[in-house]
């Protein structure tokens, strides 16, 4: 594409240099920048792009954009951009061939559970031999090429870039997580999505939003861009968005508790597994699934609904309810045959530490106790650290307050936010409430403290490769360090939790 027809409509202040220069690639990263491509150059958080102008071009950069006007050379397109973000996924969009026009795209918005959902969307095609792309916190994918990701929603060159992949393997749908920071920065500005899913709302951000309205509204935007939305019309914003229904969205709902256009009822939940009857507008089916817990109920119902309402026939993708795993670190059993249970998790907000509370219980044998290892992330909203440790305190039999990526804070200050949630009975009490500041540490305790029939959930970190200290991501995962433990073998541990 030329650099002109790239900027054409744009909101510019300047532009310079030849418009007729091609370009073939875009992206805010120069490390990634390839011969033909343009490189935009943004200020951040902890980084000037700017700075990097220099090896964007000596990499072969052939334009640059940027927000605020810079020297480059007479050889090279330029233009300043009056609204760089919005402008940066405009001409992304446009360099990649608008393949949201083409593709399928299914946009998944809420507080919890669009990682499973987004993943059970791919599951179920992929189980009925049809691939399906995927953009999210865990996992990039298009067709059979799948890479590690690095953040919720990524920055719009790279979205509409693994758009492009996925069109170009032949995809049948892309599945997307959109977090409310995508619609805030613009890294999903200007896509046309088939389906947009709001899965619930619950306290999270707050320290990016500065209020609950506000992250709310943030989430809404998602319907400005939807054909059709699909809305939980069990959780209480979903039902407030049913009611007022913005943006330009055809609305429907699914539920459990409330009657909805795709509903779940007869529901049986066991230890091994789940079965309930689905009533669609299209027709009723009995489900049964290997996946466990109320809230993958949701997660499944959901991911069901969503493909149907992108207009795919939904018997063809229940062949691969059978081989559903979910999404990895999502209640993800560690057995080395040991005589207790242990469950690695995701949550890390006080609604889905209460939904993950209420999901152990039912887990629980006769007799046995719960286990909950737990922290707060460091450098994060302070408000909800307490509210998060009182619904482990209520839930939990046994609690192990640790730490979980404490970043640049300090840790016995997290710790000390997070406690004051805790009742003083159960502070006060050695045997249910433990404090322990370092995270090997916690997860070496509570499996000794673990007898049979107990079950033992870790929270926070689920997936994550790493534990992040002072900026720095160390090689970690609970589910290694409890095999570690288990096993008999030392866990490796570069870090310290002390500033």
């Amino acid at each position: 594409m030329q650099f002109g027809r790239m900027i054409e409509g744009l909101d510019t202040v300047a532009v310079r240099g030849p418009r007729d220069i091609e370009v073939v690639g875009l992206g805010c990263d120069s490390r990634e920048v390839a011969p033909g491509w343009a490189f935009v150059a943004l200020k951040g958080e902890k980084t000037d792009g700017v700075e990097f102008v220099s090896k964007a071009l000596e990499a072969g950069a052939t334009a640059i954009l940027c927000d605020r006007d810079i020297p480059v050379p007479p050889t090279v397109g330029f233009a300043q951009l009056a609204q760089p973000r919005e402008g940066m996924a405009e001409a992304a969009r446009r360099v990649y061939g608008c393949p949201d026009e083409t593709l399928p795209v299914i946009a998944v918005t809420g507080t919890n559970g669009k990682t499973t959902t987004t993943t059970l969307i791919r599951q179920l095609f992929r189980g009925a031999g049809r691939s399906c792309g995927l953009i999210g916190t865990v996992l990039n994918a298009a067709g059979a090429e799948e890479v590690e990701a690095t953040r919720t929603s990524p920055e719009s060159p790279v979205f509409y870039r693994w758009l492009k992949k996925s069109l170009d393997a032949g995809d049948a749908a892309l599945a997307i997580e959109t977090s409310s920071h995508a619609f805030c920065l613009a890294r999903v500005h200007g896509a046309h999505f088939r389906v947009g899913v709001f899965t619930n709302l619950t306290q999270d951000h707050l320290d990016f939003h500065g209020d609950m309205e506000s992250y709310f509204q943030a989430k809404c935007r998602l319907f400005q861009q939807a054909d059709r939305a699909l809305v939980n019309g069990d959780d209480p914003y979903g039902q407030r968005l049913m009611a007022e229904r913005p943006g330009r969205s055809r609305f429907r709902s699914y539920g459990i508790d409330q009657a909805a256009d795709y509903r779940v009822t007869d529901l049986r939940l066991s230890p091994t597994g789940t079965r309930f009857r689905l009533t669609t507008p299209g027709g009723a089916w009995e489900i049964e699934s290997p996946l466990l817990g109320r809230f993958n109920v949701y997660n499944l119902l959901s991911a069901l609904a969503a493909t149907a309402e992108a207009g795919f026939h939904l018997p063809d993708l229940l062949p691969g309810l059978a081989t559903l795993t979910g999404a990895p670190g999502r209640l993800d059993r560690v057995d080395c045959g040991q005589p207790f249970g242990v469950m690695v998790d995701y949550a890390h907000t006080p609604d889905a530490l209460e939904k993950l509370m209420a999901e152990g219980r039912r887990l629980l044998r006769p007799g046995g106790r719960l286990h909950v290892i737990f922290g707060c992330g460091g450098d994060r909203d302070r408000a909800k650290r307490p509210i998060m440790a009182a619904a482990v305190a209520s839930g939990a039999d046994v609690v192990w307050h640790t730490s979980d990526n404490t970043r640049f804070e300090d840790p016995e200050r997290i710790l000390d936010d997070a406690a004051a949630g805790v009742p003083d009975a159960v502070r006060q009490d050695g045997a249910r409430y433990h404090r322990v500041t370092d995270r090997v540490d916690a997860v070496r305790a509570a499996l000794a403290d673990c007898r049979a029939g107990d079950l033992l959930l870790i929270a926070g970190k689920g997936h994550e490769p790493y534990h992040e200290v002072r900026g720095v991501k160390h090689p970690y995962s609970d589910r290694g360090a409890v095999e570690a433990v288990l096993r008999g073998e030392p866990i490796a541990r570069p870090w310290s939790e002390q500033p």
